[in-house]
């Protein structure tokens, strides 16, 4: 079999083969002086150009495909029959930019997918971008309810009336029957078998302490430095009369819990594996695993529950990947904003006024809207111009801490003071279920503690409980009484910090505060 030299590599020639050199149209190779299949013809035409009538002086835009390439018959007949003219694309409307014909995939529909003829026209994960039309020639779609004026170029932007969530059904997932977009769906956690009594752990307290007069000084000389407007004076001079140490407890209960919703979600199907119902059965939604970062942090993640994914035409755009631009409506121009559409403007030359051509849209009274380009319409921001969405029922999960607490606190003085200080801890205890405080000595503590340990138990029947922590802190207070000329008032230091509480402390404004 003879074969063709291009310099680089050898092609044999087409499996049908050619005609002996001596019939019409194909001249012995070193005539021609060709090494090869000339690129693009691929040596197929004669050089009497029979039988091949251009076609609109247009040509092919790519070699054509091989079961058109028309090679002569066998008997020696000369020229080529004239290619099949492509049938015109039912689909395409108004407007629609021309594309060359893809083939059509059979057998490869995606399960839960729902088939339409433009989907099947495009490419998978291709997304509809706008076009370049310029506002000049009119955008590129025709819209039905385009309105006959343009519209002000600062006007507000309207976007098209539309749903806003799917209108179809989607098939039945066991154990999620009820979940919908537009509200969530709370499942209750399964049911907790509190621990028997004979493993309550044994309460052991601690002994709180005191502050001392030295201590008291230093509060409250540091007290008065950090108001600028304060007499230092009064502190270093006072005398106190008497000095009351006392405690603050402070009982605190943590309880730390999950709860799981349901609700339906959707992404653009940008193409790829689709995990539906035909996967596998959809997993509970407590037994989907989820674990905290973190304990006792409020957290929120979100995960898509496996083989619940269904692919449907967007909603919004009708599959179409494009919506009318709300700043023209559909027109791909607005009303110029500097002449009011009338194309001239009155300009003062001299000492008279002249009307000219407006340089702002060139004297046209309009512009090419800016938002679309002038093509009328904008990508979908639901599917972002893919035309398909991937619907999938979606697991939220919070972890949620729930803080409860009781301060007992004997003295004058505003008991919340005491959450924004430390002390010292006499009990603490972190258990998956926790008992209430029933031996401490003071018995409004036992009291509240059984208070809110049982209120806890039963205050979110839809969520889990994973851990509870309660603590029980002294934190030290001291009422001191003092005299300074002829003031006798009283003060509090609380807290391992040492705060100071003097509402009634002389010298509170300098001079230069008075003067103003």
């Amino acid at each position: 079999m003879a074969e063709y030299s291009t310099g680089q590599a050898n092609f044999a020639p087409p499996p049908q083969g050619y005609p002996p050199a001596q019939q019409q149209g194909y001249p012995p190779p070193q005539q021609q002086g060709y090494n090869g299949f000339p690129p693009q013809q691929q040596g197929y035409p004669p050089q009497q150009q029979q039988g091949y009538p251009p076609q609109q002086q247009q040509g092919y835009p790519s070699a054509p495909p091989q079961q058109q390439q028309g090679f002569p018959p066998q008997n020696g007949q000369q020229g080529y029959p004239p290619p099949q003219q492509q049938a015109p694309n039912p689909l395409m409307t108004d407007g629609d930019t021309p594309a060359v014909a893809q083939p059509q995939m059979q057998n490869q529909s995606i399960p839960g997918q729902v088939s339409t003829p433009r989907q099947e026209q495009q490419s998978e994960g291709q997304a509809w971008k706008p076009g370049q039309t310029s506002g000049e020639n009119g955008p590129g779609y025709k819209w039905d309810n385009t309105p006959d004026s343009d519209a002000d170029e600062d006007g507000p932007e309207k976007e098209d009336e539309g749903p806003t969530k799917p209108t179809e059904q989607f098939e039945a997932i066991t154990g999620y029957e009820n979940v919908e977009y537009d509200k969530e769906c709370n499942i209750p956690p399964p049911v907790y078998v509190p621990p028997s009594e004979d493993t309550r752990p044994v309460e052991n307290f601690s002994t709180p302490d005191s502050l001392s007069e030295d201590d008291v000084r230093q509060a409250i000389l540091t007290f008065v430095d950090r108001h600028c407007c304060y007499g230092s004076k009064p502190a270093k001079e006072m005398r106190f009369s008497s000095i009351t140490p006392s405690s603050a407890l402070h009982y605190q209960l943590e309880t730390y819990t999950e709860g799981r919703h349901t609700r339906r979600a959707h992404r653009p199907y940008i193409g790829g594996f689709v995990d539906g119902p035909h996967c596998g059965r959809a997993p509970a939604p407590w037994e989907i695993e989820c674990q905290t970062t973190q304990m006792y942090q409020n957290q929120t993640q979100i995960k898509e529950v496996p083989h619940t994914s269904a692919i449907q035409t967007c909603f919004k755009c009708c599959g179409r990947g494009f919506l009318r631009c709300g700043r023209c409506y559909g027109r791909g121009t607005v009303r110029c904003g500097s002449c009011g559409g009338d194309g001239r403007r009155r300009v003062r030359v001299g000492d008279h006024y002249e009307q000219r051509s407006c340089f702002s849209c060139g004297g046209r009274g309009r512009k090419r809207c800016h938002r679309c380009g002038g093509d009328g319409r904008v990508t979908c921001h639901v599917c972002d111009g893919y035309r398909n969405l991937r619907h999938f029922i979606e697991l939220v999960v919070k972890f949620t801490n729930h803080l409860s607490d009781y301060i007992l606190e004997g003295t004058d003085m505003p008991d919340e003071l005491i959450r924004d200080v430390s002390g010292q801890v006499i009990f603490e205890q972190s258990l998956p279920y926790v008992w209430p405080i029933s031996h401490y000595p003071v018995q409004q503590i036992n009291e509240n503690s059984i208070r809110i340990v049982n209120a806890h138990r039963v205050a979110w029947p839809n969520e889990r409980l994973l851990m509870q922590r309660q603590n029980l802190r002294s934190v030290p207070v001291s009422e001191v009484a003092y005299t300074w000329k002829d003031v006798n008032t009283r003060f509090w230091v609380y807290g391992f910090e040492h705060e100071v509480h003097a509402p009634d402390y002389p010298h509170q404004c300098c001079w230069g505060c008075n003067v103003l």
